[in-house]
């Protein structure tokens, strides 16, 4: 006789969804209750699922950021409290810990696409979710994490001969910090890297002219498509 004491949890669907896609029964509204409970293995199960039906860069553009921005709203209208913020977006790191993509030793043999956080920049959850992209599609990633000062990032890119850099910050006073990265990229070796730009300030207009980057934007789907045109690019040997 089965015992249901053993079966695994799973997250409360509408009933009324049934028979839907599950992009309309695990709705960011759902993932969002999950990461504000502070239930990391409801929300890795959910996203999983999403996972089987579209692709990685979609599930982290669409459910991952839509729940993320439904605990921004719950906490600046006073819904949720700070806790609640920051409890929700340490729940989806773990989360995205456990749907990491398991490539094995195949995921150390691609061109290396270094990630970081712009010199007080402590938003990581971009940076990761782009790093779980680019290894999926071949790239070997070392992601610094935040707050990387510029001279720092400069001497590891030229140290371990980077072939994509990708910066994120979330505020417009992160400018200058992202301006002296590139600065420091530009400085690192004799050719142009290419260099990305992410988070909110990514995503205003006119700030990749701006700051002599070359893509910037706050679509995964969108920096995974100029990262893919960079990794044709590359010359044999280097991919």
């Amino acid at each position: 006789m089965n015992d249901d004491r053993d079966a695994p949890a799973l997250p409360p669907v509408d009933p009324n969804a049934a028979g839907e896609g599950l992009g309309t029964a695990y709705s960011p509204e759902l993932l969002a209750s999950l990461l504000a409970d502070g239930d990391d293995d409801l929300a890795a199960w959910t996203i999983r699922h999403a996972l089987a039906e579209a692709t990685r860069a979609e599930v982290y553009d669409g459910l991952v950021t839509d729940a993320m921005r439904l605990v921004g709203q719950r906490w600046e209208t006073g819904q949720w409290g700070v806790a609640e913020e920051h409890l929700a977006s340490q729940t989806l790191l773990r989360a995205l810990e456990r749907v990491r993509p398991d490539l094995g030793t195949d995921g150390r043999i691609g061109p290396l696409a270094v990630l970081a956080g712009a010199a007080g920049e402590h938003h990581m959850i971009g940076l990761v979710c782009l790093d779980h992209i680019l290894s999926e599609r071949g790239w070997t990633v070392a992601n610094l994490g935040a707050d990387v000062p510029a001279t720092d990032l400069g001497a590891f890119v030229q140290r371990n001969d980077a072939m994509l850099v990708a910066l994120t910050a979330s505020h417009a006073a992160r400018l200058s910090a992202v301006a002296e990265a590139v600065t420091a990229l530009r400085a690192a070796g004799p050719l142009r890297l290419p260099v990305m730009l992410g988070g909110a300030l990514g995503a205003r207009p006119g700030v990749a002219a701006a700051l002599d980057i070359d893509w910037a934007g706050g679509s995964l789907v969108d920096a995974l498509r100029f990262a893919d045109r960079v990794f044709a690019d590359l010359p044999a040997g280097a991919a």
